[in-house]
Parts: C-alpha cells; sequence; structure tokens
C-alpha cells in the first residue's frame, strides 16, 4: 500500500506527525512525504512568534511518542528548506529523505536552531552524504521551487488545505509525485485511528486480489 503526506517543517503537527509515517512504515505502508509550504507570507529572514503559542497539546503529543520538544521562539520561512527537501527526495533514495527531513523537525522543535539559514540547511544536507552545493545550484536553478508548486497543486486537487495530511490507500508517488486518488486523513489522528484505516484497506485490497 502507498500514502502521501503532506508536510511543512515549521508545522508543530507535522512534527508529532512524523509518528504517525513512521506508524504507517512499521504496518507495511510505503510512506512518501511531499511539502506544503504552510505560511508563505512569513518575509524570508523569519519572523519573531507574535505571542507565545499554548504548547501544552502539541507538548503532550510529542513526549507521548517520545519526541523531544523544546517550543521554537520564532518562525522561519521554510520555502527554501521544503524546495531541498523535494530535492533530497528525488535525488536520494527514501532513507536519506526521511532521516534529512527528522533533522530538520529536530533542529526547528528540538534544538532551536534556524532552518531558514543556509549553513544551517547545508548541514542536513551533508549529514545524509548528498553535497549542499549541488542542492543550492538546483535550487538556484529554479527546478525545486516548481516541484513544490506542483505538490501543492495536487493537495489542493484533492481537498488538502493545510498540514499534515495523508492520502491513504491507491495512492502513488514517483518522481513526479503523482496520485491516483484514496483517503484523505487530515491532521494528526490518533495512531489506533491509523491501524484501523490500513486494516480495512488491506482486507479490501486482498478480497480485491482473490
Amino acid at each position: 500500500m502507498e500514502a502521501i503526506c503532506w508536510s511543512d517543517y515549521l508545522c508543530p503537527w507535522c512534527y508529532v506527525g512524523t509518528d504517525r509515517s513512521a506508524l504507517l512504515r512499521s504496518l507495511g505502508v510505503r510512506v512518501t512525504t511531499l511539502p506544503f509550504e504552510l505560511h508563505p507570507t512569513i518575509p524570508a529572514e523569519g519572523a519573531v512568534l507574535p505571542r507565545p503559542p499554548r504548547w501544552v497539546a502539541i507538548a503532550a503529543e510529542a513526549e507521548d511518542v517520545g519526541l523531544p520538544f523544546d517550543p521554537p521562539d520564532r518562525l522561519p520561512n521554510t520555502r527554501r528548506v521544503l524546495e531541498v527537501s523535494e530535492w533530497v527526495r528525488r535525488t536520494a533514495d527514501a532513507d536519506a529523505h526521511e532521516a534529512f527531513s527528522a533533522a530538520v523537525f529536530r533542529a526547528h522543535f528540538a534544538e532551536r536552531r534556524r532552518i531558514d539559514d543556509e549553513a544551517e540547511v547545508a548541514s542536513f544536507v551533508s549529514g545524509v552524504g548528498l553535497s549542499a552545493d549541488a542542492a543550492f545550484d538546483a535550487v538556484a536553478g529554479g527546478e525545486p521551487s516548481r516541484w513544490v508548486d506542483e505538490s501543492m497543486a495536487l493537495a489542493r486537487d484533492l481537498g488538502v488545505t493545510g498540514t499534515p495530511a495523508w492520502v491513504l490507500g491507491g495512492a502513488s508517488a514517483g518522481g513526479d509525485g503523482g496520485v491516483d486518488g484514496g483517503l484523505v486523513v487530515p491532521g494528526v489522528q490518533p495512531r489506533s485511528f491509523f491501524e484501523r484505516v490500513v486494516s480495512k484497506l488491506q482486507s479490501r485490497s486482498a478480497a480485491t486480489d482473490n
């Protein structure tokens, strides 16, 4: 079974959502994470949070699934890191992209590092064995920006307007991020919900095959 998850690195629920994607993988689902720029109006230099958000629910969810959490005090512009992320996904294997994303989320939500800083982004790329120069050259060329736009257009075509969101069952994502339909799951639902849905979809698929 295939699934797609749309995500943005500044979204705290997407950070928690990495646990749900990991759960899906443990259930035999191939999950592809695609970019969705949640707040494109944030200036390139980032912005200070206008008021401290209420982190209680997110902190509790993170603790429940073993994710370290130290709330950030600023909002980064994530366009560049999303473009680089999509370049990593299309250049390397799925494990490298998953490791890249984990490093970015950890930097923002556990280490208070600036994920919109070029040197930080370079460290995430080199951390998975790829060339930061090659990544930035690709971004400068403009193609990764088009990929992000296409990903967001695809999400909206399926009714996805926020992050995180998954498409489960009947989905396939190749280099072009194509998808042929499936069940849209918006937001971080309980782990038991994902387990039930996957079980039903797998049973339905098995019945169809027979």
